[in-house]
């Protein structure tokens, strides 16, 4: 019985949680398991809740905790004093985490999941969360955004109403006991965080006790080293003001009003995982869209139709997509980790040697971000049957609990910022930074410096979108993401897919859309239509500092992705090749660098018939005084650019084509200029420096 766990807990090492709730144990087991807890080192937690301890057995209990403050968290039942005394040392020692200037793991993390249209993209993310098969879902506008939080084979689907912040305190709590109980040599001045063991759990309800060697666990598995200077770079950002604030006392501000009960569920969730899942759309029109949310740091899914990829009439279409996707999340993130998932595996589930052997050809310079699955490169599952769903959730799960960026640390007032900032969620799509966004700030004690830093973090991490290239931009704090896509949405979509004319002629706006949807230009009026005339300032500013789309005409707005592909455009005479074959051609970039060039001829020239467009080619009949040609190939990975004086034009092009790499791509399209004197021949091509304007002032003058 009792007595025999004590014994055990005598002489363990190494289990720090026990639950025995509802076992019968009398005052003299409580006495020999307090007594036990006089010279345990390793226990965090012992549940005694629903037990008959009485007065007696929860004074003895008390009594250790008196002796030795650092001792377990310990839930009692009951009204007495000693009880009592408990339920205080653990409220107290609870707040005095929270006000505490630790750091714990953040725990939080991003999942991209991509691919070509109709392979199951979609329906992967619902297998993901549990929801049912539905063969009738429609495709993706923009992104979808799900949240989940994640422990072991539990993937729910809402993070709103959870106290992460409490969760964070429970861990650091425990991390006191277990660093108390250990005694390893400390150096004074070492750079990296120490590690934090994850905990094992026995759990004894209504059952025989067991022997103390029945009450040995795994041991604890090591986190891996953090760098604090390394913390820093990626959290730096950009503002004037330092901090002189003093951090306040959080006893009063916690986002919850504690109670043992809170103790209770924060312990449960000590070691839950919060994901933001991003399904992006995949029509190739929203392909321009996301290299604004496509993130370094996160896991990346890319999905792909197995069945396509061995039928002869669809392989080289399906291995397009790949290849885009691959080439796209490598620009983008080369160091995070990307799974290939495979759906419809029930249909061909002779064929998994042929896919793999098709995959690995076409991955082979993207080794080392691909996880594995055992013999294969790839996951194959099946949305429909429900076929391995649950080994692609553990390979995310183990890919995100052992990410670097999820490992990364943050203190509990930015947990407790974050926790208040996203409670408004129900309510509110978007905070401004001068209104409740600093209100919460100043709650919390967080400098001007250090709120703009976590929110950094927080919208890296795809909690939050905030952007903050213009004043504008910086004062709004969306807390719910999927608001902005959904309006992005609302313009850049596939018009044969996703637009119903008949909508925009009832409110008498048809002309309207049918500019927009035809030939890309947008009007004010049809804009704030489309955003319900909320924030309309702040969604014009934003997609002209994305680039997706620059003034045009009077009062009217070009958006050149929206721009329909001409097929029969007849030969350039083309001068220039801007060739990105090292890297590769991303959607957008031409898209805009046209947005760049319309901008940049506006302040010299007037619209009438000065450019003539189209989605992969773009006329000027006065850039740079004058006539230029500008065509998008695909096949070459390169935009070929036709002017009678090209060392005049290339470096106006070079230093747009700086401002796109910098502004949207990270900074890591790579790109160099061939120029033929006369006609372009590869074969005489010569390779120059590309050049550039002096940047400063040439973007001013934008």
């Amino acid at each position: 019985g009792a007595k025999d766990i004590a014994d055990a807990l005598k002489v363990n090492r190494t289990l720090t949680e026990l639950n025995l709730p509802g076992n019968r144990i009398e005052p003299e087991g409580a006495k020999e398991i307090a007594d036990a807890l006089k010279v345990n080192s390793s226990l965090t937690f012992l549940d005694l809740y629903n037990n008959e301890i009485g007065d007696e057995g929860a004074k003895d209990i008390a009594d250790v905790l008196k002796a030795n403050p650092m001792s377990a968290l310990i839930s009692l039942s009951g009204a007495g004093e000693a009880d009592e005394f408990v339920k205080n040392r653990n409220r107290q020692r609870f707040l005095d985490t929270l006000n505490g200037n630790e750091k714990a793991e953040f725990a939080r993390l991003r999942v991209m999941f991509v691919g070509q249209g109709r392979a199951g993209k979609s329906a992967t993310v619902r297998s993901m969360l549990g929801k049912p098969f539905s063969p009738e879902w429609d495709s993706t506008v923009g992104a979808d955004v799900s949240e989940s939080v994640v422990n072991g084979s539990s993937w729910g689907d809402e993070t709103d109403q959870i106290d992460f912040a409490s969760a964070l305190a429970v861990k650091m709590m425990n991390r006191h006991k277990e660093m108390k109980s250990s005694s390893p040599k400390r150096i004074e001045k070492s750079p990296v965080v120490a590690p934090l063991p994850s905990s094992s759990k026995t759990e004894m309800n209504n059952t025989e006790t067991t022997k103390g060697d029945q009450l040995q666990n795994k041991g604890h598995q090591l986190s891996n080293f953090v760098d604090k200077d390394q913390n820093k770079k990626d959290l730096k950002r950009n503002s004037p003001v330092k901090n002189d604030r003093p951090k306040k006392n959080l006893q009063e501000d916690i986002v919850r009003e504690y109670d043992e009960e809170l103790i209770l569920e924060a312990h449960e969730r000590k070691n839950d995982l919060a994901l933001s899942l991003w399904d992006f759309g995949d029509q190739e029109v929203f392909y321009t869209m996301h290299h604004i949310f496509l993130t370094k740091t996160g896991i990346y899914v890319l999905v792909f139709d197995m069945r396509e990829l061995l039928e002869l009439v669809t392989r080289e279409e399906a291995k397009k997509y790949l290849r885009f996707w691959l080439r796209s999340i490598n620009m983008h993130a080369p160091q995070a980790p990307l799974l290939l998932v495979g759906t419809f595996c029930a249909e061909i589930q002779d064929e998994m040697r042929r896919v793999d052997k098709i995959l690995r050809k076409l991955s082979k310079h993207f080794c080392s971000q691909i996880v594995t699955n055992e013999s294969l490169v790839f996951f194959p599952i099946d949305n429909k049957e429900r076929l391995n769903i649950q080994e692609l959730r553990k390979a995310i799960e183990h890919e995100a609990r052992n990410d670097p960026a999820m490992k990364q640390e943050v203190s509990i007032r930015w947990m407790a910022f974050l926790d208040d900032l996203l409670s408004h969620k129900s309510s509110k799509s978007y905070l401004t930074m001068n209104g409740d966004v600093n209100h919460v700030a100043n709650k919390f004690g967080l400098s001007r410096q250090e709120r703009y830093i976590a929110l950094g973090l927080f919208h890296e991490r795809g909690l939050i979108i905030h952007l903050t290239a213009t004043e504008a931009l910086q004062n709004i704090v969306i807390v719910k993401p999927q608001w902005i896509i959904d309006a992005l949405g609302k313009v850049i979509r596939d018009s044969s897919i996703h637009v119903d004319i008949s909508e925009y002629e009832r409110d008498g706006l048809l002309d309207d859309a049918q500019l927009l949807f035809e030939e890309g230009i947008a009007s004010r009026d049809l804009l704030g239509y489309l955003w319900n005339y909320d924030q309309t300032e702040f969604f014009i500013d934003l997609m002209k500092r994305t680039m997706l789309m620059s003034d045009y005409q009077q009062d009217g707005f070009l958006i050149p992705s929206l721009l329909k592909e001409n097929k029969d455009m007849g030969a350039v005479d083309t001068r220039c090749v801007v060739d990105f074959s090292a890297t590769f051609l991303p959607h957008g970039v031409f898209q805009r660098l046209v947005c760049l060039c319309v901008e940049y001829v506006s302040r010299k020239t007037s619209f009438d018939d000065s450019i003539r467009m189209n989605k992969n080619y773009a006329h000027f009949i006065a850039f740079a005084d004058q006539e230029v040609e500008l065509v998008e190939d695909p096949s070459q990975q390169a935009i070929l650019v036709s002017s009678s004086d090209v060392e005049k034009v290339i470096p106006i092009i070079s230093s747009m084509l700086l401002k796109i790499n910098g502004n949207v791509m990270g900074g890591r399209l790579k790109w160099k200029v061939l120029i033929d004197g006369k006609a372009f021949q590869p074969e005489k091509a010569v390779e120059i420096e590309s050049p550039t304007l002096d940047l400063d002032v040439f973007l001013e003058s934008l």
